[in-house]
């Protein structure tokens, strides 16, 4: 990296920093302690832009590019960071990066801390080095990025810095997980989604895997990969999710029989059923009625 030092004063920036009496007074004690920002901007066409921190920086640093490039050097990591693409560095790492000399980056940039921010942190950075860190920010990400700046640049009032803190996750929570975030899903997904209707719509019957795979038109093995995929269980499994989900509000708000509920559920097997919602509840149907569920007439 040629040896720069520019690290603001771009034509069109934005630049805010919260003034570390501010964070000291308001920051480091109740909500916003959880996460908040120090420092946030957005610098257009930052040619020169360049900085080099060999003990890293005392936050975690956002770098989200939406046009031109730059590279990265991150703990002796290169990373060629290219339009659409994102950065983030965890507080105390050694670091340099630098826009490109011919096709300088365009970026929003957030430093940030907080007492829960680290898991996330490390989640998005091992995204990073998986190069799996490809985003448009666009949407709602964008929106949100913009709020936060609008709002610190009003002030830094206790009320905005508690609402920064609790949006922060949600920012987040797009990097992590964009297709849910964008409420976009891959072409699996539609498939996925109806074969859930069709459990919901046949709860109480006595259906296997391949009646499901049917009703959506693919092969039992293709299914259930998919399947497992995107929830985390099998179809069964997911199933009987269902049935104990529906016993229990079947137990809380009827009086039928637990032998009646079980038929209902689609159990031949009142003793299978019990044995079921044991393995997912932590007790039987019976000690649920009797014990878990609250009498109103009881509660002053």
């Amino acid at each position: 990296m040629e040896n720069k030092t520019k690290l603001a004063g771009f034509d069109g920036e934005i630049r805010i920093v919260v003034p570390p009496l501010i964070l000291k007074e308001n920051g480091f004690n109740g909500l916003s302690n959880t996460f908040y920002i120090t420092d946030i901007g957005y610098y257009p066409k930052a040619k020169n832009h360049y900085c080099k921190r060999l003990s890293g920086c005392d936050e975690h640093i956002l770098i989200h590019c939406v046009d031109g490039r730059g590279i990265v050097v991150v703990d002796d990591e290169v990373l060629h960071l290219e339009t659409n693409q994102y950065l983030l560095i965890p507080a105390n790492i050694s670091h340099a990066y630098q826009a490109d000399v011919n096709n300088p980056w365009t970026i929003y940039w957030m430093h940030f801390r907080g007492s829960q921010s680290q898991h996330i942190v490390q989640e998005i950075f091992n995204r990073v080095l998986d190069r799996k860190n490809v985003l448009a920010f666009d949407g709602e990400i964008r929106v949100i990025f913009e709020k936060l700046c609008r709002l610190l640049s009003k002030g830094y009032s206790k009320e905005i810095l508690e609402y920064i803190s609790l949006s922060l996750p949600h920012f987040f929570s797009g990097y992590l997980y964009p297709e849910i975030f964008k409420g976009k899903h891959e072409d699996g997904d539609d498939v996925i989604e109806k074969s859930i209707e069709f459990l919901k719509a046949n709860i109480g019957s006595r259906i296997g895997l391949v009646e499901i795979a049917e009703n959506i038109h693919l092969s039992v093995s293709h299914f259930s990969r998919l399947f497992k995929g995107r929830t985390g269980y099998s179809p069964i499994e997911y199933l009987n999710h269902l049935k104990v989900q529906k016993a229990c509000y079947l137990l809380q708000f009827s009086d039928k029989r637990i032998s009646l509920i079980s038929f209902e559920l689609g159990f031949d097997d009142q003793y299978y059923f019990s044995r079921l919602f044991k393995e997912h509840m932590g007790v039987s149907p019976s000690h649920y009625r009797n014990n878990l569920i609250p009498d109103i007439n009881k509660i002053n």
